[in-house]
Protein backbone atom coordinates (compact mmCIF):
# COMPACT_ATOMS: atom_id res chain seq x y z
CA UNK A 1 0.00 0.00 0.00
CA UNK A 2 1.52 3.51 -1.23
CA UNK A 3 0.33 5.54 1.86
CA UNK A 4 -1.71 9.12 1.31
CA UNK A 5 1.49 11.70 3.02
CA UNK A 6 -1.66 13.28 4.43
CA UNK A 7 -3.58 10.50 5.74
CA UNK A 8 -0.76 8.24 6.73
CA UNK A 9 -0.52 8.81 10.31
CA UNK A 10 -4.21 8.73 11.21
CA UNK A 11 -4.54 5.47 9.50
CA UNK A 12 -1.87 3.91 11.20
CA UNK A 13 -3.42 5.12 14.41
CA UNK A 14 -6.98 4.16 13.92
CA UNK A 15 -5.62 0.40 12.97
CA UNK A 16 -3.27 0.15 15.87
CA UNK A 17 -5.80 1.77 18.51
CA UNK A 18 -8.06 -0.97 17.66
CA UNK A 19 -8.59 -1.56 21.48
CA UNK A 20 -11.15 1.49 22.60
CA UNK A 21 -11.22 -0.01 26.29
CA UNK A 22 -8.17 1.03 27.61
CA UNK A 23 -7.35 2.72 31.03
CA UNK A 24 -5.63 6.18 31.01
CA UNK A 25 -3.73 5.17 33.69
CA UNK A 26 -1.94 2.01 32.43
CA UNK A 27 -1.53 4.05 29.08
CA UNK A 28 0.05 6.97 31.21
CA UNK A 29 2.50 4.46 32.77
CA UNK A 30 3.60 3.41 29.00
CA UNK A 31 4.29 6.22 28.11
CA UNK A 32 6.58 6.83 31.00
CA UNK A 33 7.88 2.97 30.53
CA UNK A 34 8.90 3.64 27.23
CA UNK A 35 9.98 7.81 26.67
CA UNK A 36 11.23 8.64 30.40
CA UNK A 37 12.97 5.77 31.89
CA UNK A 38 15.92 7.71 32.64
CA UNK A 39 16.69 8.93 36.03
CA UNK A 40 15.98 12.79 35.76
CA UNK A 41 13.62 12.07 32.66
CA UNK A 42 10.93 14.49 33.09
CA UNK A 43 7.64 14.83 30.77
CA UNK A 44 5.73 18.10 31.18
CA UNK A 45 1.62 17.99 31.00
CA UNK A 46 1.77 19.96 27.86
CA UNK A 47 3.29 17.11 26.25
CA UNK A 48 1.50 14.55 27.67
CA UNK A 49 -1.39 16.25 26.35
CA UNK A 50 -0.24 16.00 22.75
CA UNK A 51 1.00 12.61 23.20
CA UNK A 52 -2.93 11.47 24.30
CA UNK A 53 -5.40 13.64 22.87
CA UNK A 54 -5.01 11.28 19.54
CA UNK A 55 -5.66 8.38 21.11
CA UNK A 56 -9.00 10.23 22.52
CA UNK A 57 -8.01 10.51 25.64
CA UNK A 58 -10.00 13.83 27.21
CA UNK A 59 -7.26 16.21 29.69
CA UNK A 60 -10.25 15.44 32.64
CA UNK A 61 -9.18 11.98 32.49
CA UNK A 62 -5.79 12.45 31.90
CA UNK A 63 -5.77 14.77 35.09
CA UNK A 64 -7.82 12.08 37.30
CA UNK A 65 -4.84 9.73 35.58
CA UNK A 66 -1.69 11.72 36.59
CA UNK A 67 -3.48 12.09 40.62
CA UNK A 68 -4.47 8.31 41.01
CA UNK A 69 -0.28 7.84 39.59
CA UNK A 70 0.81 10.41 41.93
CA UNK A 71 -1.05 8.81 44.91
CA UNK A 72 0.03 5.26 44.11
CA UNK A 73 3.75 6.32 44.05
CA UNK A 74 4.21 5.89 40.81
CA UNK A 75 4.76 9.35 39.54
CA UNK A 76 6.16 12.46 41.25
CA UNK A 77 5.19 16.11 39.69
CA UNK A 78 7.01 19.16 40.05
CA UNK A 79 6.21 23.03 38.94
CA UNK A 80 8.62 24.68 36.61
CA UNK A 81 7.36 28.10 35.77
CA UNK A 82 3.77 27.75 35.44
CA UNK A 83 3.88 23.97 33.83
CA UNK A 84 4.03 20.95 35.70
CA UNK A 85 6.24 18.11 35.35
CA UNK A 86 6.51 14.40 35.82
CA UNK A 87 8.81 12.20 36.50
CA UNK A 88 8.96 8.34 37.37
CA UNK A 89 9.80 7.90 41.09
CA UNK A 90 12.24 5.66 42.55
CA UNK A 91 9.60 2.44 42.83
CA UNK A 92 8.34 3.88 39.47
CA UNK A 93 11.60 3.38 37.90
CA UNK A 94 12.75 0.35 39.51
CA UNK A 95 9.00 -1.45 38.13
CA UNK A 96 9.58 -0.19 35.05
CA UNK A 97 13.29 -1.49 34.88
CA UNK A 98 12.02 -4.80 36.07
CA UNK A 99 9.38 -5.31 32.49
CA UNK A 100 11.64 -3.87 30.24
CA UNK A 101 13.91 -6.54 29.43
CA UNK A 102 10.81 -8.75 28.75
CA UNK A 103 8.97 -5.74 26.83
CA UNK A 104 12.27 -4.93 24.47
CA UNK A 105 13.91 -7.54 24.26
CA UNK A 106 14.50 -9.77 20.90
CA UNK A 107 14.95 -13.02 22.31
CA UNK A 108 12.70 -14.29 25.72
CA UNK A 109 14.99 -15.78 27.95
CA UNK A 110 14.85 -19.59 29.04
CA UNK A 111 15.19 -21.55 32.30
CA UNK A 112 16.80 -24.58 32.29
CA UNK A 113 15.97 -25.33 36.07
CA UNK A 114 12.44 -25.86 37.19
CA UNK A 115 11.20 -26.56 41.00
CA UNK A 116 7.58 -27.80 41.78
CA UNK A 117 6.25 -27.13 44.97
CA UNK A 118 3.22 -29.10 46.39
CA UNK A 119 1.16 -27.58 49.31
CA UNK A 120 -0.75 -28.79 52.18
CA UNK A 121 -4.09 -29.69 50.92
CA UNK A 122 -6.27 -26.81 51.40
CA UNK A 123 -10.26 -25.89 50.15
CA UNK A 124 -12.27 -23.27 49.29
CA UNK A 125 -11.18 -19.84 50.33
CA UNK A 126 -7.87 -20.92 51.45
CA UNK A 127 -7.04 -22.24 48.43
CA UNK A 128 -7.90 -19.15 46.80
CA UNK A 129 -5.93 -17.34 48.78
CA UNK A 130 -2.85 -19.85 48.13
CA UNK A 131 -3.08 -19.72 44.76
CA UNK A 132 -3.22 -15.87 44.11
CA UNK A 133 -0.02 -15.61 46.73
CA UNK A 134 1.40 -18.37 44.80
CA UNK A 135 0.82 -16.12 41.03
CA UNK A 136 2.01 -13.16 42.28
CA UNK A 137 5.36 -14.55 43.04
CA UNK A 138 5.30 -15.56 39.49
CA UNK A 139 4.31 -19.50 39.78
CA UNK A 140 2.17 -21.18 37.47
CA UNK A 141 -1.00 -22.86 38.94
CA UNK A 142 0.03 -26.20 37.63
CA UNK A 143 -2.74 -28.35 39.64
CA UNK A 144 -4.44 -27.38 42.97
CA UNK A 145 -2.13 -27.32 45.34
CA UNK A 146 0.72 -27.83 42.87
CA UNK A 147 2.57 -24.96 41.58
CA UNK A 148 5.49 -24.71 38.98
CA UNK A 149 8.29 -22.18 39.49
CA UNK A 150 11.13 -21.36 37.47
CA UNK A 151 14.97 -22.23 38.31
CA UNK A 152 16.28 -22.99 42.15
CA UNK A 153 13.78 -23.36 44.59
CA UNK A 154 13.60 -20.48 47.08
CA UNK A 155 14.48 -20.95 51.06
CA UNK A 156 11.38 -20.21 52.69
CA UNK A 157 9.02 -23.08 51.57
CA UNK A 158 9.89 -25.90 54.91
CA UNK A 159 6.83 -26.75 55.28
CA UNK A 160 5.82 -27.46 50.92
CA UNK A 161 7.24 -30.85 49.24
CA UNK A 162 9.30 -29.92 46.70
CA UNK A 163 10.91 -31.36 43.59
CA UNK A 164 13.87 -29.58 41.50
CA UNK A 165 15.09 -30.52 37.85
CA UNK A 166 14.44 -30.31 34.14
CA UNK A 167 11.33 -30.31 32.10
CA UNK A 168 11.06 -32.17 29.10
CA UNK A 169 6.92 -32.97 27.33
CA UNK A 170 4.53 -30.42 28.52
CA UNK A 171 1.33 -31.97 28.23
CA UNK A 172 -1.29 -30.65 26.69
CA UNK A 173 -3.93 -30.01 29.22
CA UNK A 174 -1.05 -27.55 30.67
CA UNK A 175 -0.11 -26.01 27.61
CA UNK A 176 -3.99 -25.27 26.95
CA UNK A 177 -3.77 -23.72 30.94
CA UNK A 178 -1.24 -20.87 29.81
CA UNK A 179 -2.58 -19.74 26.64
CA UNK A 180 -6.35 -18.47 27.73
CA UNK A 181 -8.32 -17.72 24.67
CA UNK A 182 -8.89 -14.17 26.01
CA UNK A 183 -4.47 -13.65 25.67
CA UNK A 184 -4.40 -15.60 22.47
CA UNK A 185 -6.91 -13.01 20.85
CA UNK A 186 -4.87 -10.40 22.46
CA UNK A 187 -2.04 -11.48 20.45
CA UNK A 188 -4.41 -12.02 17.19
CA UNK A 189 -5.79 -8.73 17.43
CA UNK A 190 -2.08 -6.67 18.00
CA UNK A 191 -0.87 -9.43 14.98
CA UNK A 192 -3.58 -8.22 12.54
CA UNK A 193 -3.27 -4.57 13.64
CA UNK A 194 0.80 -4.65 13.13
CA UNK A 195 -0.11 -6.21 10.12
CA UNK A 196 -1.91 -3.06 8.64
CA UNK A 197 0.01 -1.13 10.17
CA UNK A 198 3.19 -2.37 7.66
CA UNK A 199 1.05 -2.01 4.93
CA UNK A 200 0.27 1.46 5.35
CA UNK A 201 3.79 2.59 5.88
CA UNK A 202 4.87 1.19 2.54
CA UNK A 203 5.90 4.78 1.29
CA UNK A 204 4.82 6.52 3.92
CA UNK A 205 6.95 9.82 5.10
CA UNK A 206 9.25 9.51 7.88
CA UNK A 207 7.52 10.16 11.62
CA UNK A 208 7.84 13.56 13.14
CA UNK A 209 9.22 12.76 16.89
CA UNK A 210 5.87 13.38 17.94
CA UNK A 211 3.86 11.20 15.74
CA UNK A 212 6.43 8.34 16.34
CA UNK A 213 6.07 8.80 20.14
CA UNK A 214 2.15 8.15 19.79
CA UNK A 215 2.66 5.24 17.67
CA UNK A 216 5.43 3.81 19.53
CA UNK A 217 3.24 3.95 22.64
CA UNK A 218 -0.38 2.47 21.18
CA UNK A 219 2.16 -0.81 19.93
CA UNK A 220 3.98 -1.17 23.57
CA UNK A 221 1.02 -0.97 25.22
CA UNK A 222 -0.90 -3.25 23.40
CA UNK A 223 2.43 -5.09 23.43
CA UNK A 224 2.79 -5.26 27.22
CA UNK A 225 -1.01 -5.65 28.21
CA UNK A 226 -1.03 -9.45 26.17
CA UNK A 227 2.52 -10.24 27.21
CA UNK A 228 2.71 -9.44 30.86
CA UNK A 229 -1.01 -11.57 31.42
CA UNK A 230 1.56 -14.59 31.61
CA UNK A 231 4.58 -15.79 32.75
CA UNK A 232 7.61 -16.08 30.41
CA UNK A 233 7.49 -19.42 28.91
CA UNK A 234 9.32 -21.26 26.79
CA UNK A 235 7.91 -21.72 23.21
CA UNK A 236 7.53 -25.51 24.78
CA UNK A 237 4.85 -24.70 27.03
CA UNK A 238 2.19 -23.11 24.70
CA UNK A 239 0.30 -24.54 22.28
CA UNK A 240 1.45 -24.73 18.35
CA UNK A 241 -1.02 -21.62 17.00
CA UNK A 242 0.01 -19.75 19.88
CA UNK A 243 1.39 -16.22 17.99
CA UNK A 244 2.46 -14.56 21.43
CA UNK A 245 6.23 -15.19 19.42
CA UNK A 246 5.54 -14.06 16.45
CA UNK A 247 4.30 -11.24 17.43
CA UNK A 248 7.35 -10.40 19.27
CA UNK A 249 9.10 -10.26 16.00
CA UNK A 250 6.60 -8.07 14.33
CA UNK A 251 6.36 -5.50 17.18
CA UNK A 252 10.15 -5.26 17.43
CA UNK A 253 10.19 -4.95 13.44
CA UNK A 254 7.27 -1.75 13.85
CA UNK A 255 9.50 0.01 17.21
CA UNK A 256 12.62 -0.59 14.95
CA UNK A 257 10.94 1.81 12.27
CA UNK A 258 9.96 4.29 15.15
CA UNK A 259 13.09 4.77 17.10
CA UNK A 260 12.55 6.56 20.40
CA UNK A 261 12.43 10.54 20.14
CA UNK A 262 14.41 12.96 22.43
CA UNK A 263 12.01 14.36 24.99
CA UNK A 264 13.43 17.61 24.43
CA UNK A 265 12.35 17.53 20.86
CA UNK A 266 8.89 16.15 22.06
CA UNK A 267 8.93 19.55 24.11
CA UNK A 268 10.56 21.73 21.36
CA UNK A 269 7.31 20.88 19.61
CA UNK A 270 4.52 21.48 22.51
CA UNK A 271 6.11 24.44 23.04
CA UNK A 272 5.70 25.73 19.03
CA UNK A 273 1.83 24.68 19.05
Amino acid sequence: MNSDPNTWFGQSLDTLTYNRNQRVWSILVTIFGDLARTPGDRISGAVLSRLTEPMGIKPEAMRVALHRLRGDGWLTSERVGRASHYSLTASGLEQSDAASPRIYGSDPATLEQWHVVVAEPARGTARSGADKSWHARGYIIAAPGCYLGQGPAPADLENHLVVTGTLSDIPLWLRATMAPEEIAQAYRDLETALDGFFDIMQGAPTPSPLQAAILRVVIVHNWRRALLAHPPLPATFFPSDWRGFTCRDKVMAALDMLPQPNLQSLEDTAAAA
